[in-house]
């Protein structure tokens, strides 16, 4: 009887023990009445830091800081058939139009703050292309030289990168034949610029930008046409809504080759020099060191403008007919250089 009762108060030891540690840990139960209220932790919004940005004194848009007062590289690409599409056009922030041998046109493509894998086909050089390659304090790209060429990148002490001598920073692209098939990358040409210690700071002071978006003028210009030479026109057609000119070549869409994209156009600078042939092979002399008239076209109007450059390596000044400086729109600008028997053509209805 005793072990029997010793077994009974232990079972009821253990029963109120059991009771007590559930309602210790029972966090559940409470009183009804009682009102809960939790906090919900919220994490607080990072915001990215701003990257700062500067102004590309090319085309007046924003670029990486990394391109601040970096010299712009100015590579020569080819405009012969055999040559189209051309790659990279579309993103210079500057190209000349040039006439060379043949009644073909050459480009001089200006480059800063753009990062390009192929940029060709690269061709050779002309004197007068070197005129303007030095208003910008560029760094001259070229694939071989006329023999006055040769003669002038020597004389004026031009920091240039020929291809010719460079099988590093160029290649040549075996779906094309020679010589339309040489070609380069901006990462390329810094790297050979970087080794040549060419890559100097240089401060650009070159256009007048609109703080908005304006009309070239008060006349209107929707569509023109630029005659070149006989078997080559290049012609412009106002696009509406990308606010630029669609670019074209006898007719037909210009387009980059990579892309397949068309080339359009912000600004648009026409100007006619005086141009000879001085020998058997057709290669010209353009004075550009002179004066004249052009024409300076942009959201579908244009301007009459005055032109002067005082030296090969002074920067031609543009100015309105009435003596003031050109202001142009944010965004890339195509001067197309004219033979004075050139005409631009366009319906002034």
């Amino acid at each position: 009887m005793g072990l029997k009762r010793y077994f009974v108060i232990m079972l009821i030891l253990l029963m109120i023990f059991s009771v007590s540690c559930s309602k210790k840990n029972d966090h559940s139960q409470g009183d009804p009445n009682e009102i809960h209220t939790s906090i919900e932790e919220v994490e607080p919004e990072i915001k990215e830091p701003e990257i700062p940005k500067a102004q590309n004194p090319l085309t007046g848009t924003e670029m990486d800081m990394a391109y601040e007062k970096q010299r712009p590289l100015a590579v020569m690409v080819e405009n012969e058939y055999n040559a189209r599409p051309q790659s990279g056009l579309d993103r210079a922030g500057i190209v000349y139009e040039i006439l060379a041998e043949g009644g073909i046109t050459r480009f001089l493509a200006l480059y800063l703050g753009e990062d390009l894998e192929e940029i060709g086909p690269v061709r050779s050089a002309r004197p007068y292309f070197l005129d303007y390659a030095m208003e910008y304090d560029s760094i001259y790209i070229h694939y071989g030289a006329s023999p006055q060429g040769y003669i002038d990148i020597k004389s004026l002490k031009l920091n240039a990168i020929d291809g010719i001598y460079d099988a590093v920073t160029f290649w040549r692209d075996k779906s094309r034949k020679e010589p339309h098939n040489a070609y380069t990358s901006i990462e390329k040409l810094l790297e050979a610029s970087e080794s040549r210690g060419f890559l100097r700071d240089t401060e650009l002071n070159l256009w007048v930008f609109n703080s908005e978006d304006l009309p070239a003028g008060d006349q209107a210009m929707e569509e023109f046409h630029l005659e070149y030479f006989n078997k080559y026109t290049v012609s412009y057609t106002y696009d509406d809504v990308k606010k630029q000119y669609k670019r074209f070549i006898n007719g037909k869409p210009h387009t980059d080759r990579n892309t397949g994209d068309p080339i359009y156009v912000k600004n648009i600078i026409v100007q006619f020099l005086n141009t000879k042939v001085i020998d058997d092979v057709g290669r010209l002399s353009i004075t550009t060191v002179n004066n004249g008239e052009g024409y300076y076209i942009s959201n579908v109007c244009f301007s009459r403008i005055k032109w002067q450059k005082e030296g090969r390596s002074q920067r031609t000044q543009y100015t309105l007919e009435d003596g003031s400086k050109l202001s142009i729109n944010k965004g890339n600008t195509w001067i197309q250089i004219m033979p004075q028997w050139g005409s631009l053509n366009y319906d002034n209805s």
